[in-house]
């Protein structure tokens, strides 16, 4: 995630963000400034962002389905296949759970503003019982984007105004996100969305830690995080870990990262310090000691022997 500070409409925090951090969503948006939390309950709640400054090189990782609706600004999204897709005013983005993307705004046109929903297991089954489509699910999980409609948009941007200073009870914000997907369906000739909603409901069990962990290993991630990135609790999680790789995540992580740093050390690039600093190591004399602890040669012992 780009080091930017942005600051949001509805107060003076600010949020400079660290290099390669990956924003974990919904979870992150508590601390991410330009969000604020219309109503939460769990994993599922609605936010609204507002940014005033360039964000570019946003990088998040969504755990549970998100619905983006744009009300003003533009956003560019990419996701891990390069694909690209632009986000303009009236347009509704559905990311698909750990889903990992990153997002670009520059302010040159004015402010983003976006209401971000995000579901939880029993919202989306409830919709599911309550609408039939008649249509096949997606083989896969991917964004999907289509335009909405001026109901739509009055519904969303009302949102902010009407419930952004209350404390809402679970019901409410079951009941919101339920009348939210109810109302987006009767746009949504195409059926996109319950097709959408159909792959994600059948995508809720755990994921496979080995899967994450090689996905993830470079991340700066903390053990909790990647517990949730899993589908798993903490407690759940180091127990899995232990059975599947044979050690704590704390010792895999190590040598995951010296490892990547050893292949980088090889094809000759890339400079110690940068070399250190991918690997998850803030002090390069720290990544010195503990390569040559790992492969019995420091960095440059290494590329001298190869040469």
């Amino acid at each position: 995630m780009g080091g930017h500070v942005m600051v949001s409409g509805h107060g003076a925090k600010t949020y400079a963000a660290a290099e390669d951090k990956i924003l974990l969503l919904p979870e992150g948006l508590h601390s991410f400034a330009g969000a604020e939390a219309i109503m939460t309950n769990g994993q599922a709640g609605i936010f609204h962002k507002l940014l005033y400054q360039d964000a570019f090189g946003t990088e998040f990782f969504s755990n549970v389905p998100c619905l983006a609706y744009v009300l003003r600004g533009r956003e560019t999204f990419f996701d891990a296949d390069g694909e690209e897709t632009a986000v303009a005013p009236g347009d509704t983005l559905l990311v698909p759970r750990h889903h990992h993307m990153v997002s670009e705004f520059s302010s040159e046109t004015g402010p983003l503003e976006a209401v971000l929903f995000f579901f939880s297991d029993a919202v989306i089954t409830e919709f599911l019982a309550a609408t039939s489509c008649g249509v096949t699910t997606a083989p896969r999980s991917k964004t999907a984007l289509f335009s909405g409609s001026p109901s739509l948009r009055e519904y969303v941007g009302a949102l902010p105004r009407v419930y952004g200073r209350l404390q809402a009870s679970p019901a409410l914000v079951k009941s919101k996100l339920l009348e939210l997907l109810l109302l987006l369906d009767l746009h949504d000739r195409q059926g996109q969305l319950w097709r959408f909603l159909a792959h994600e409901n059948s995508q809720r069990a755990r994921r496979n830690i080995k899967q994450v962990m090689r996905a993830h290993a470079l991340a700066d991630l903390s053990v909790g995080d990647y517990a949730r990135l899993s589908g798993r609790s903490v407690s759940t999680f180091q127990r899995d870990f232990k059975r599947a790789f044979g050690e704590v995540p704390s010792v895999w992580l190590r040598r995951a990262r010296l490892d990547h740093a050893r292949d980088r050390v090889i094809e000759g690039k890339d400079t110690i310090a940068d070399i250190a600093l991918a690997a998850g190591f803030s002090d390069t004399s720290h990544f010195i000691k503990a390569y040559k602890s790992q492969f019995d040669l420091t960095p440059k012992q290494h590329r001298l022997h190869l040469a």
